[in-house]
């Protein structure tokens, strides 16, 4: 599969562009003609998703920072984790109804919920979440070397994500007086925006590190999801799609390691987990079940009949939803 060209919209002379990876981010993900169909319900309410995730891995912080609107409920969480003091602290809101109607996002608008807000200026998107239990502020600076990915969703129209890994970042915390600061290409965003499947589950990885010759590698992975299309390799600056891949892993998901392979044998990939997120939702209309390990990957990297090992950290997740 190769990188098709950039492109502005999902629509092209009145129909859905064709499903694949896409250079860079799409910057029209206006889903007004399908969010308004349906009957009691629109999509917009019972099928359309949209967040924006934040992530950071390094050696010495991993922290997340996300706002879903899931149609019916918003959700909006942060989390970071220190491995010299093995600490983890997640705080998570849920609030129905939260965005509007006409609420139809993209990546730099404005996102705001409770304590939690996104906004976008000189391409330098900054979230800050003031909660009950800490103080988090993301400054991520985008690029034009991420992909867009269209991908096919059963019985509902489509489902759009956008990927990008190794960005600048800067990451400030403070929690109990205590302040943490780390910065580097380290950032990572994922901003989906569709209509995945009312069952959907997955197995995901994504990491950021180096090679033993000092490459810049970073790598994200899924499996049973969006036709495996968000397969991408980050080398350097070059974008790499891979093929399907496996995980192999059991329980406890977050006590043992992960084994992931990609099919075209690029990747060969060892997860050691030094902790996870986990949650476990049961409403009526939407049930979540995730794990979520961080910590520690290496393995080899086979590209151009050149193999060598690489050192990385990042997450992997084991998920289940009905929504």
């Amino acid at each position: 599969m190769i990188l098709k060209e950039r492109i502005a919209s999902f629509q092209q002379n009145n129909q859905l562009i064709p499903f694949g990876v896409y250079d860079d981010l799409i910057t029209n993900v206006d889903t007004s003609f399908w969010d308004k169909q349906g009957l009691l319900l629109k999509k917009r309410r019972t099928e359309r998703k949209a967040w924006t995730f934040l992530g950071y891995t390094s050696e010495d912080l991993f922290a997340g920072f996300a706002i879903a609107d899931a149609g019916l409920t918003t959700i909006a969480f942060a989390y970071f984790y220190i491995p010299s003091e093995n600490l983890f602290v997640e705080d998570k809101i849920n609030i129905p109804f939260s965005f509007s109607d006409d609420f139809n996002p993209t990546l730099t608008d404005d996102w705001k919920v409770k304590d939690y807000s996104m906004q976008t200026h000189r391409q330098i998107l900054t979230a800050i979440s003031n909660n009950s239990k800490f103080n988090i502020e993301f400054k991520i600076n985008l690029n034009d070397n991420g992909v867009s990915v269209m991908a096919p969703s059963k019985d509902r129209p489509f489902n759009f994500t956008y990927k990008n890994l190794a960005l600048p970042t800067q990451v400030k915390i403070n929690h109990q007086g205590k302040v943490y600061h780390s910065e580097g290409n380290f950032g990572g965003i994922d901003f989906t925006k569709g209509y995945p499947p009312r069952s959907t589950k997955w197995n995901w990885l994504s990491m950021i590190g180096t090679t033993e010759s000092g490459k810049s590698i970073a790598v994200n992975l899924v499996n049973h999801f969006n036709d495996n299309l968000e397969n991408i390799m980050w080398l350097n600056d070059e974008r790499i799609i891979l093929s399907d891949a496996s995980f192999q892993n059991s329980k406890p998901l977050d006590k043992n390691p992960w084994q992931i392979k990609t099919d075209d044998g690029i990747l060969d990939i060892s997860f050691t987990p030094f902790g996870a997120r986990k949650e476990d939702i049961n409403f009526v209309m939407m049930k979540s079940w995730f794990i979520q390990p961080y910590g520690k990957f290496s393995g080899t990297i086979q590209f151009n009949n050149n193999k060598e090992a690489f050192t990385a950290f990042g997450v992997v997740e084991d998920h289940i939803a009905l929504w």
